[in-house]
């Protein structure tokens, strides 16, 4: 099964009937402020704005996939930064002897 017709069967099976340009606008108005993008990509928004971009490329509206793509790289990467940054260890040793003051 090729990859569009993979995309056009998941398109029409999922229950997310969110029209590709809303998705791509919510997404690009969650780039100005953190606390909106952190929401957009906790509310599932990353998958929807993936189908988006495959629906806007499925029907050739070029302009529309490109802003999406635009959107999804920053959003990605705050999301991956996120989850870096609760990861833990990191190799910084906070021990009690480990930190004394030269003083």
């Amino acid at each position: 099964m090729s990859d569009d017709v993979r995309s056009a069967l998941h398109a029409l099976a999922t229950p997310d009937a969110t029209d590709p340009s809303d998705a791509v606008a919510e997404a690009t108005a969650a780039l100005d402020d953190v606390r909106d993008a952190a929401a957009f990509v906790d509310d599932d928004g990353l998958a929807r704005l993936r189908r988006a971009i495959e629906t806007a490329e499925r029907r050739g509206d070029d302009a529309l996939a490109r802003r999406g793509r635009q959107a999804l790289e920053p959003l990605a990467r705050c999301r991956r930064a996120a989850r870096d940054h609760f990861r833990p260890g990191h190799g910084t040793v906070l021990g009690g002897d480990t930190l004394r003051s030269g003083r």
